[in-house]
């Protein structure tokens, strides 16, 4: 049913669904230029823009007690992950185009989650080492592979406040958060199997924090050309329950729902 995609980041989801409570969330946002981003859209979506700017954000949680809703509290996962997302209108199973979160690139810290996870949401997650360092001066949130390191970032503790930093795009944490959070659907891209996977995701009421960012290492960014990469701010919000659609929506009719034009536009622009 078409209002079946029509759903607020706060709704219930109903029937068998899977639940968490997030610990810890950063969101981490930089802006830049629409064309990098071209490569990783499904054909037919468009970036949405922000002052003339895409957005991609990388998104580290800390993830616990990750469990189908019919099973008892204890008895889920705990995991860390770090996606690396942007904001895009992307075509639904009834050809409409919405708003979502695309995931770029997809990162956990566990074997089994990701198994999961690539089976029930098509999203390809990489098994890698995730974590954040936190002292009295705040949290260095990083991500390394066997070679090296991919993600460093530092959040300093007495930035972090219920105001906007200063230098920012946006006019208010309210504002920034509705741009970059305000969407209940993700979304992963198959380029092979051209497939696009749609998931629901939901959660409580939450508090936001709003800080700085000192970004020292960016490889995904930096692989798609913008050098020294300096994020626009950070998000963050703590102890919030999540709810998860078990099993991903389906667009893979490249044909036809995946095969209208794609402009570079958005929305939610603002001068």
């Amino acid at each position: 049913m078409a209002g079946s995609f029509d759903l607020s980041p706060t709704a219930a989801l109903g029937g068998l669904h899977a639940r968490g409570v997030v610990e810890r969330r950063f969101l981490i946002t930089y802006p830049v230029s629409p064309v990098v981003l071209e490569p990783s859209l499904p054909p037919g979506s468009e970036p949405s823009l922000w002052r003339g700017e895409a957005w991609v954000s990388a998104c580290y949680v800390r993830l616990r007690d990750l469990r189908p809703s019919v099973a008892p509290r204890g008895t889920g996962l705990s995991l860390r992950y770090l996606i690396h997302r942007t904001r895009a209108r992307v075509p639904f199973p009834d050809g409409k185009l919405r708003e979502a979160v695309l995931v770029l690139e997809a990162s956990i810290d566990r074997r089994l989650p990701a198994v999961l996870a690539r089976l029930t949401t098509g999203v390809p997650f990489q098994v890698r080492r995730i974590g954040v360092v936190e002292d009295e001066q705040g949290w260095r949130v990083s991500m390394r592979d066997s070679r090296r390191t991919l993600f460093d970032a530092e959040l300093p503790r007495a930035s972090f406040g219920a105001q906007i930093p200063d230098g920012s795009r946006f006019e208010s944490v309210r504002e920034a958060e509705h741009f970059l959070l305000g969407v209940a659907y993700g979304c992963s891209w198959d380029r092979r199997k051209r497939r696009l996977h749609l998931l629901a995701e939901t959660h409580d009421p939450w508090d936001t924090g709003m800080g700085t960012c000192i970004t020292h290492e960016h490889a995904f960014l930096e692989g798609l050309g913008t050098a020294e990469p300096r994020a626009d701010h950070a998000l963050t919000m703590v102890e919030v329950p999540h709810y998860f659609a078990l099993r991903s929506r389906r667009v893979n009719d490249a044909r036809r729902t995946l095969a209208v034009p794609r402009t570079v536009r958005g929305p939610a622009t603002s001068g």
